[in-house]
């Protein structure tokens, strides 16, 4: 099959679309992330990348902390609504109708609505370019009950080329090769 040969460019795709909160209960940010990944086990961490001109940037330098919280399908439209507006001029909580809640390891709230909530401590920031990288290590998990064993009860967010998305099918467990 023959394939185009594309410049240089972001083509890792579908990434999962998330709110990133940084900040305290009574002055905070929150806004939608596609930039956000696992990069270490042990001691476990998450990198999330952010333009240093966005409002959340401010908060994650000034606190050293912010929290990844996973999106349901069922609220991709606050999801939407984080992404599309600046928190300078608006408040996203109120826009979206989202509820803080404060954390149990940081100061940062996390997103009631979400079913999960990962707290992290900034362990090092890298300017890159257009973005920078913070990379936090991963100091307390929420989850659900519902979402607790994976699978279909998460039904998380998709990012793909300017689209959100769903899942779709189960292929199989981690090692269904070799049975």
């Amino acid at each position: 099959m023959a394939k185009l040969l594309k410049t240089p460019s972001t083509a890792l795709t579908p990434v999962p679309a998330v709110l990133v909160t940084a900040g305290t209960m009574e002055s905070s940010a929150v806004t939608t992330l596609a930039w956000v990944g696992t990069i270490c086990s042990e001691p476990p961490m998450i990198s999330i990348s952010v333009r240093p001109e966005r409002w959340l940037h401010h908060f994650i330098v000034e606190g050293g902390a912010f929290v990844v919280n996973v999106v349901d399908t069922a609220h991709a439209r606050a999801l939407d609504l984080c992404g599309s507006v600046s928190g300078r001029d608006t408040d996203k909580w109120e826009l979206s109708a989202l509820t803080r809640e404060q954390g149990t390891a940081t100061a940062v709230p996390l997103v009631t609505e979400c079913p999960i909530n990962i707290e992290c401590v900034v362990r090092q920031t890298l300017h890159l370019g257009s973005h920078d990288m913070f990379i936090g290590e991963v100091v307390a998990v929420h989850l659900e009950r519902r979402v607790q064993a994976g699978g279909r009860a998460l039904d998380p967010v998709c990012y793909v080329s300017g689209q959100y998305w769903k899942l779709g099918d189960l292929i199989g467990p981690m090692g269904f090769s070799r049975k």
